[in-house]
């Protein structure tokens, strides 16, 4: 008896599992398919290439551009704005993220708050040991840009700039994790974004990096109520995780009692649940899922938050820097600026 029941289970589940996996095939054939296109507009002779290396199985591969989640901040539509304002990732979940709403709105992540910024440059020389003098010689070794910390004050007093205050704690936070799991991108670092403030001689689209974040949460001032919503694909990463407690919840109660037919049917579970979550992860990553409602946080009304960015710079664009074009204000106007 109890092995007709784990095979009647085995077999029901059987379907379910072959209809999520031809779902979740369905979800890569179209990102690929994606890919390929995108590939082919950046470089046309490439397209066929592209696509006939839709069906190649996942591996160490990047799904796209590998520096897509690179913030494009390559207009000026901010020009005459001076305030400090770190740009959006250039990254479809970043852009879509209902969370995230009010700094899309912005432009930005912009501190409303005039803030507290400390910025530091520094060269490093290497001591020579030389015998028999009365100076010792210094080689020049390198220079850096160093850290930049941001301190900012952030006062609520409605519904509306509590939003926004959310919006910053999520897109902080979420500037400090890297891609993986099911991203499309998984195994790349966290997104650079671009900083820009105060005019072009003091940040202008500076990339950087959040290295650090802290925000404090003030316990002698009031807290407002927020309403705020989430992602419904979120929602369905829920249910895969449940699903997958399933699996282990069954596995664990009945295993010893009816031995590999047990054994299994949770596998198909697991396996179910591992479609639901990529099929969840790429509506996520493609903004599609719609919202769903957040429940409400409460948001202080006085916080200060603090901000460590490194600027970072590749070995093709460093290899690209001159002093000269520094110094006479040669890189005003690039989309890409050095510090």
């Amino acid at each position: 008896m109890g092995f007709d029941l784990g095979s009647g289970l085995t077999s029901s589940l059987g379907n379910i599992g072959n209809l999520a996996s031809a779902g979740a095939r369905g979800f890569n054939a179209a990102s690929n398919l994606s890919s390929a296109f995108s590939a082919g507009l950046a470089s046309p002779g490439g397209l066929a290439s592209a696509i006939r290396s839709i069906n190649l199985p996942a591996a160490g591969e990047a799904i796209g551009d590998i520096v897509g989640a690179i913030s494009a901040f390559t207009e000026d539509t901010y020009a005459n704005d001076w305030r400090v304002r770190l740009s959006l990732a250039n990254w479809t979940s970043f852009k879509s993220s209902p969370v995230l709403t009010p700094l899309k709105d912005s432009g930005g992540l912009i501190f409303p708050y005039t803030p507290k910024i400390n910025i530091h440059s520094g060269a490093t020389y290497t001591q020579i040991e030389t015998v028999h003098t009365n100076y010792k010689f210094q080689a020049f070794k390198s220079s850096e840009p160093g850290t930049i910390k941001i301190t900012a004050p952030m006062y609520v007093s409605d519904p509306t700039e509590g939003l926004y205050w959310i919006a910053m704690v999520h897109y902080l936070r979420s500037l400090t994790k890297m891609f993986t799991g099911n991203d499309p991108k998984a195994g790349n670092p966290p997104p650079i974004i671009m900083l820009n403030g105060y005019g072009n001689y003091v940040f202008k689209n500076v990339p950087v990096v959040v290295t650090s974040m802290d925000v404090s949460l003030e316990d002698k001032c009031d807290y407002i109520g927020v309403n705020v919503v989430g992602s419904a694909a979120g929602n369905l990463e829920g249910t895969a995780d449940a699903i997958g407690g399933l699996a282990n919840s069954i596995g664990g109660a009945f295993g010893g009692a009816f031995g590999g037919a047990v054994g299994s049917a949770t596998s198909i579970i697991s396996g179910l649940a591992g479609g639901i979550g990529q099929v969840a992860g790429l509506l996520g990553s493609f903004g599609i899922g719609g919202t769903t409602s957040g429940g409400v946080t409460h948001v202080p009304t006085r916080s200060t938050f603090s901000v460590t960015l490194q600027p970072i710079y590749s070995r093709n664009s460093a290899r690209k820097f001159s002093l000269d074009r520094f110094v006479t204000g040669g890189y005003l106007n690039n989309n890409f600026g050095y510090i």
